[in-house]
């Protein structure tokens, strides 16, 4: 007889994936908790059975070769319906309604009885179950029943120290992104600029190529930001971005290094003219407003350099003399403008 669903059986499935344990290898913790039930219980079959939507899945095995079997079958798929969840003994299967019929009673494994203790989440979640199996009928002694609810209890443990262990590592890669990386763009933050195009500039100097540095000074920003709103700004800051991205390569190292101020390292550029470099960056912001049809102006103002392998600056002094280029390039078009 096929089991029916628990009453949250959506919120529970939900708690299940947070665990992330559904198909990872054999791990010495569980196993060692599977033994000890099957010793304790004296049974030759235990389990620990997570169950999902169609099928529960066996995290360890004693005394069973198969990874797991559909949920129609599972007995734990009736472990988890209890609320709150308790544990399930089964003393003969072939006098139970619910089993008699089950082709796990019928045919291999044959079981006859099955006791299964509940995995239990803080939330009051029942994952699936620490369950011991026998082919004969029989019961368990007080001592024994209160053991395998004590061994489920330390898997629900392993269970929770698992997901605070995956959350922790998550919020630590998050963080180590966001000390890298501009929030906004995505493209890297100074500190990530500084950080890989030192890494690069080494690496160019033992192989003597030479490198592009390009400093990009956003013109206008202000005056979008006071007729348009912070938003409009933020929103013309990230195509700027947009537009450096699709010109440079995926191995350059593209940063937005505060406000409107953006950096490009340009790698292996031996074989491209800094002002090559220039004039495909001007042509592709040129292409891409043309494209946007913008209530506003989109402009930069660049500065470039070339560094060689005999340069032996290092990069902030690199970076200081590129945003010099890029003034000088912000000065020649204010004196444009005015006809000087």
């Amino acid at each position: 007889m096929k089991a029916p669903l628990p009453h949250n059986e959506e919120a529970r499935l939900k708690a299940l994936r947070q665990y992330h344990i559904l198909d990872t290898p054999p791990e010495r913790e569980y196993d060692d908790i599977t033994l000890l039930a099957a010793q304790i219980c004296a049974t030759p079959i235990a389990v620990i059975s997570l169950v999902d939507e169609d099928r529960q899945w066996f995290k360890s095995k004693v005394g069973l070769a198969v990874e797991g079997t559909s949920r129609d079958l599972a007995f734990c798929a009736y472990t988890i319906l209890p609320s709150p969840p308790e544990t399930l003994v089964v003393c003969d299967a072939l006098a139970d309604a619910r089993f008699a019929g089950n082709p796990l009673v019928t045919a291999d494994p044959k079981i006859r009885f099955y006791a299964g203790a509940p995995l239990v989440t803080p939330d009051n979640y029942a994952l699936g179950a620490l369950c011991v199996i026998d082919r004969q009928p029989r019961q368990l002694s007080q001592p024994q029943l209160a053991g395998l609810n004590a061994l489920a209890r330390q898997v629900g443990a392993q269970l929770e120290l698992r997901r605070l262990s995956t959350a922790l590592a998550h919020s630590n890669e998050r963080l180590q992104y966001l000390s890298l990386n501009d929030e906004l763009t995505g493209l890297y933050n100074r500190r990530g600029f500084l950080l890989n195009a030192e890494r690069q500039l080494k690496l160019a100097r033992r192989r003597h190529t030479t490198l592009h540095l390009v400093f990009v000074d956003m013109d206008g920003l202000k005056q979008i930001n006071d007729s348009f709103g912070h938003e409009e700004g933020s929103r013309a800051i990230m195509q700027i971005a947009e537009v450096l991205k699709q010109t440079f390569r995926d191995s350059d190292i593209i940063a937005r290094m505060g406000g409107d101020e953006f950096a490009i390292l340009a790698i292996d550029a031996s074989d491209d003219s800094r002002a090559k470099v220039v004039t495909r960056l001007q042509e592709a912001l040129h292409a891409y407003v043309a494209e946007k049809d913008l209530p506003y102006e989109l402009a930069l103002s660049i500065g470039a350099i070339s560094i060689d392998h005999s340069n032996r600056a290092a990069i902030p002094e690199l970076i200081d003399k590129a945003d010099r280029e890029m003034y000088e390039h912000k000065r020649s078009k204010r004196r444009e403008s005015k006809g000087e």
